[in-house]
């Protein structure tokens, strides 16, 4: 699965909220991001993935997310809110708030702490 996540990645380092349709809901996305981060670190740091081949896709999405996404106050920007449909949380914006922050600093946190480990 992270090697197809991989080829789906945006050039600015994000992914998009769908992985297959880069039309549908385009654009920055911090959660989803963070957890393919989350878990492409984790399985490098586990010797699960070959970290040669990880190690820059990885260093590269969470410098997309320290630099895009981070607002000055420590906010996050691009976070998807809650809902049973991607349309639900929509527009995810640097600067839109979503219903539920809590979930996007986890996913950012959970991030972190494997990246911080590499």
């Amino acid at each position: 699965m992270l090697k197809a996540a991989k080829n789906c990645r945006r050039d600015d380092g994000f992914w998009n909220v769908s992985l297959h349709d880069p039309s549908n809901y385009g654009g920055k996305e911090l959660t989803g991001t963070a957890l393919l981060v989350y878990g492409m670190a984790w399985a490098v740091n586990k010797g699960l993935i070959p970290r040669s081949e990880y190690l820059p896709v990885i260093a590269s999405s969470w410098n997309a997310m320290v630099t895009d996404a981070v607002h000055p106050d420590g906010y996050l920007g691009y976070v998807q809110g809650t809902g049973k449909e991607p349309k639900d949380g929509q527009p995810v914006s640097y600067d839109s708030k979503p219903d539920f922050d809590d979930y996007g600093t986890g996913c950012f946190l959970l991030a972190g702490s494997e990246v911080y480990k590499l």
